[in-house]
């Protein structure tokens, strides 16, 4: 459903940025889907100049905390191997990939910006932690 909303927006109109939010693939294995995901020709890869087409430019994915145990107890599931993984295979495959983090008192963010960087993505962001 979203690459055939990228698609269609691509017939229509060139040039328009799309950002995917995401808490990563369940129920399938992450480089599998990023081979479909990037291999469909809808996921801008690399430092090229994608300005003018309709494509998936960044992949936002949130990284909940920097270790498996926070990870489980401030998102609440054990995910935190397949977001890494998840996180590794669009890196790998050229997708400019943001993780975020929540400022949840017991999530060090320094050590969550620097897994991230570390596993490949361009850019770390913080976001509000509401009780």
């Amino acid at each position: 459903a979203l690459l055939d909303t990228v698609r269609e927006t691509g017939e229509r109109r060139n040039g328009v940025p799309f950002r995917v939010n995401t808490g990563g693939v369940v129920g399938e294995d992450p480089e599998r889907f990023v081979e479909r995901f990037v291999g469909s020709g809808l996921v801008a890869t690399g430092d090229g100049d994608a300005r003018r087409e309709t494509l998936v430019r960044t992949v936002s994915v949130s990284l909940m905390a920097s270790d498996p145990p926070t990870f489980e107890r401030v998102a609440g599931e054990d995910r935190f191997g397949e977001i890494c993984a998840f996180v590794c295979s669009l890196a790998e495959a050229g997708v400019h990939v943001e993780c975020t983090a929540v400022e949840h008192p017991e999530v060090d963010l320094e050590a969550t910006k620097k897994l991230a960087i570390g596993m490949g993505a361009r850019s770390f962001r913080t976001r509000p932690w509401f009780p």
